[in-house]
């Protein structure tokens, strides 16, 4: 019989072409009418069970990504199990393409890391007309994506571990001249410990086959990869520009952002959005409240450096830094509170009411003498952080902010021209209005004089359409003249995607 797909010949009892790797009609349900859907016991693979070059039979379907499908097989020589990934047909149409394939599978084939997904054999499918294919190594473990997206954020400590593993293998190769170029969550996979008292590990896996992809760009758009991708692709790489193994260092760092923080450091709802956040706009720095040293904040934001220059040299350096950073504090508090409050200790030994009301006085003029000297470190570190940036504002007493007035900024995920007016501010609590164009929005607030963090919940749409209620987290800054966050609403949220917002103080309505 014929393969009804490309027409090869084929022996009768053949469940699949070897040519295409198309299922025949014998595998298929009897049926009248062709448009009718096949009534399989589940959704399977029908490639499952193929034997490829005689060598490899797919055995499990293990999903599917921009690249192509991956399949759990056997290898019948051998008898062990490995990783089978089936390329996409549009990824090698092109001669361009596949020749950049070819080099691609060679060059990646020649990297031995442990923390690197070592590449068996290959088959850029010309010789028999059958998919072109990679053989991996099979790795029992959970991708980093999966892992961020079911448990969020993780510790410092086994943050910088699991990096400094992506970054050893992704160091080797870049030593080598390789760049992987699409590095992500969802292209590492974390292995749990074999034995006990040893340490989960990483591996790194499609070395140089973002190449590939980039030339069968119709891939892309069937599978909505890019925005994947997106998340962590450089500036350089999202202008089109020459690349260099900086360009990896920054799609770790923006990995490493998501691994602390639970979130990558740009979000938007749409395609140009994030290109623009890359090209324009630095990242939240990361919310107190996580604990996280400003030693590993400033390692990370080096990382995420718009200009090339100012990130570390290459993935092994990028690592190196992280490991220096997480041995930094994460504060430092308790001991010099203790010490200015102990010279005070030999005077609760004096009698008479005088003496307790020095006591009381010295306490009280104490604690604010260390407040403002914590406040005055945090601001340090802050500064560390933006060497080149313009010196600090004057520092406003927080019992003294008043942020009632007239804010102008840039808000939500299209970073629109906005309004914000602060009507009360009654103790924590705040009101007022948002306004973009003809729409109004009503919300309530709370404000946290100790930490300057800020919280509005929009409650009702007064004018316009269009909107979706929403809730906004941020911070006002040392001189009380800027207010800046990440915010939310429904619609974004069902899509897993926050956005940043600034307002500046303008004027106050009451005069």
């Amino acid at each position: 019989m014929r393969c009804d797909s490309c027409q090869h010949e084929l022996a009768d009892d053949a469940q699949f072409c070897a040519r295409c790797g198309l299922p025949t009609q014998i595998d298929l349900p009897q049926k009248t009418n062709p448009n009718t859907p096949r009534s399989t016991d589940d959704h399977q693979d029908p490639r499952v069970g193929l034997v490829l070059d005689s060598k490899y039979k797919l055995i499990e379907s293990l999903g599917e990504g921009g690249m192509g499908s991956v399949f759990r097989a056997e290898r019948l020589h051998i008898g062990d199990e490995v990783a089978v990934k089936l390329l996409h047909r549009d990824l090698v149409r092109e001669k361009q393409a596949l020749e950049r394939f070819r080099r691609e599978a060679r060059t990646a084939a020649m990297i031995r890391h442990p923390n690197v997904v070592s590449i068996h054999d290959f088959n850029d499918g010309t010789s028999n007309g059958t998919e072109a294919y990679i053989v991996m190594e099979l790795v029992q473990g959970v991708s980093l994506g999966k892992l961020l997206r079911r448990d969020g954020r993780m510790s410092p400590t086994r943050a910088v571990h699991l990096m400094h593993d992506i970054c050893a293998g992704v160091g080797v190769a870049h030593r080598r001249g390789l760049l992987h170029r699409d590095l992500k969550p969802d292209n590492v996979i974390v292995v749990p410990p074999s034995h006990e008292g040893d340490e989960e590990t990483a591996k790194v896996v499609d070395f140089g086959l973002a190449k590939v992809r980039d030339v069968g760009a119709t891939a892309l758009t069937q599978t909505g990869a890019v925005l994947g991708t997106l998340y962590y692709m450089s500036p350089e790489q999202c202008s089109g520009e020459e690349l260099d193994a900086r360009a990896d260092v920054y799609s770790l760092g923006a990995m490493f952002y998501e691994m602390l923080t639970g979130n990558p450091p740009f979000r938007a709802n749409n395609l140009a959005g994030l290109i623009s956040k890359h090209l324009h706009e630095q990242p939240p720095l990361f919310p107190r409240s996580f604990e996280i040293s400003p030693a590993l904040e400033s390692v990370c934001m080096r990382a995420l450096a718009k200009d090339r220059n100012q990130r570390p040299a290459d993935a092994i350096a990028f690592g190196s830094d992280l490991q220096e950073a997480l041995k930094a504090p994460v504060a430092r508090r308790s001991a010099s509170s203790v010490s200015r409050r102990s010279p005070w200790k030999w005077i609760a030994a004096a009698s008479g009411v005088f003496v307790a009301l020095v006591l009381l006085v010295g306490i009280v003029i104490g604690i604010s003498y260390v407040v403002a000297r914590l406040k005055a470190s945090r601001d340090t570190a802050v500064q560390v952080q933006h060497q080149n940036s313009t010196p600090p504002p004057v520092v406003v007493p927080t019992s003294k902010l008043d942020l009632r007035g007239t804010w102008a900024g840039t808000y939500g995920p299209l970073g629109s021209a906005t309004k914000l007016v602060i009507k009360n501010q009654n103790g924590n609590s705040l009101d007022g209005q948002l306004q973009q164009g003809t729409i109004r929005v009503a919300f309530k607030g709370t404000y946290d004089s100790s930490s300057r963090t800020l919280t509005m919940k929009q409650t009702e749409v007064l004018s316009g359409e269009g909107w979706n209620l929403g809730e906004d987290a941020g911070e006002v800054s040392a001189d009380g003249k800027q207010i800046s966050g990440t915010g939310k609403d429904a619609f974004g949220e069902s899509l897993g995607m926050t956005y940043q917002w600034s307002f500046t103080k303008t004027a106050d309505p009451r005069k």
